[in-house]
């Protein structure tokens, strides 16, 4: 894992009970789309974190 460096979307991954999992697959996802820009890498990440999007209807 690389050093945090803008956004600390771990900790709020972590609060928001996010399974490692689903934060290691949001994180590879968002690498694909911003390879090179750390800033907007971990901006979008914490997005997708904080959107809940990755939590089931039930």
């Amino acid at each position: 894992m690389e050093k945090i460096e803008y956004f600390d979307y771990q900790k709020i991954a972590k609060e928001m009970n996010v399974p490692d999992t689903t934060l290691k697959k949001i994180e590879r996802e968002v690498k694909e789309e911003f390879p090179k820009d750390k800033m907007m890498y971990e901006l979008h990440v914490l997005r997708a974190v904080r959107s809940k999007y990755w939590q089931k209807d039930h």
